[in-house]
C-alpha cells in the first residue's frame, strides 16, 4: 500500500489552513528529497519550505522543518528566513497572513490581486514613450 510522508500530510494540512483563508496554493514535491513547497498565490507571496532537514541553497521565507530547535529567524545574504517545526503551524499560518498583508499595503490590492491572479501589470503602470 502506498504510505504518504508525514511532510506531505502537513503540507496538504496547511493548503487547507491557507485555503479557508483566502489563499491561493500550489504544490510542488522534489524528486530527490522529501521536501515539498508551497507556493502561495501565484509568488506573490513567499513560498513555504517542509522538509526533514534543513537546506541554505532554497530562498523560501517559511520553512518547515521536522523537529527543528534553534533560531527561529535568521537573516542571511540579504534575506529574511523563518523556522517552524510541525508543531508551530498556527504561527507559521499568523506570518503568512501578515505577509499577505503588509504586501497588499505596500503594493496596493490591484496590483497584489493582479499578480495573484497572473494578470498583465502594464494597464496599472504609465509609460513615457520618446519619439527619437
Amino acid at each position: 500500500m502506498f504510505k504518504i510522508s508525514k511532510e506531505r500530510r502537513i503540507a496538504d494540512k496547511i493548503k487547507n489552513m491557507l485555503y479557508k483563508r483566502g489563499f491561493k496554493v500550489d504544490i510542488k514535491i522534489a524528486k530527490n528529497t522529501k521536501s515539498v513547497y508551497l507556493k502561495i498565490d501565484n509568488g506573490a507571496c513567499a513560498t513555504i519550505r517542509i522538509s526533514d532537514h534543513k537546506n541554505s541553497k532554497t530562498r523560501s521565507k517559511f520553512n518547515v522543518i521536522k523537529n527543528y530547535e534553534g533560531k527561529r529567524r535568521v537573516y542571511c545574504n540579504g534575506f529574511t528566513r523563518m523556522f517552524y517545526n510541525f508543531h508551530m503551524l498556527g504561527s507559521l499560518i499568523a506570518d503568512v497572513e501578515a505577509e499577505r498583508s503588509n504586501k497588499i499595503l505596500k503594493y496596493g490590492y490591484t496590483k497584489y490581486r493582479a499578480i495573484r491572479d497572473n494578470k498583465d501589470l502594464s494597464e496599472y503602470y504609465i509609460y513615457n514613450k520618446q519619439v527619437a
